[in-house]
């Protein structure tokens, strides 16, 4: 009986350890796999819509996707030419809302962070947590008063 008992606990360690990796897996796949956000429609002048994952927001028509291939993150990022794909100063980013840690809870915010005075704040819509940034507090209460779910 000892023998049986003794390959159980391992046998479902092992289990365990395999479900917890999945579900990892899944919550970041999601956001690493999710195609990049692209234009679906205007939002009036000056303003474009665009999807990822689900989620839709209305963004200004200069921001642009920013390639971060080579950053430490790779989370969506659409911002104004020309920003360091690196480093989020403005802009919006979409981030997987069950990993997502503000220091805040939601809306917008006056922000130092980065050495200037800009504005700053997020939103839940869907499973993302969608975070805009600017020196125009107008522009990110638009951007994260327009995220909603697609379909």
């Amino acid at each position: 009986m000892t023998g049986t008992a003794g390959r159980t606990l391992p046998v479902a360690a092992a289990a365990v350890a395999v479900a917890v990796v999945v579900v990892v897996a899944v919550v970041v796949g999601r956001l690493i796999g999710a195609p990049h956000a692209s234009p679906v429609g205007g939002a009036g002048p000056g303003w474009k819509t665009i999807e990822y994952a689900g989620v839709r927001i209305d963004i200004p028509v200069a921001w642009k996707r920013l390639d971060r291939s080579g950053c430490e993150s790779a989370a969506e990022h659409w911002g104004p030419p020309p920003s360091d794909p690196c480093a989020f100063e403005r802009g919006v980013g979409f981030y997987v809302s069950a990993s997502f840690d503000p220091a805040y809870g939601p809306g917008v915010r006056r922000s130092t962070e980065d050495g200037t005075s800009a504005w700053g704040g997020y939103v839940l819509a869907g499973d993302l947590a969608v975070y805009a940034s600017s020196e125009e507090r107008g522009v990110v209460k638009r951007v994260l008063d327009s995220a909603r779910a697609s379909g």
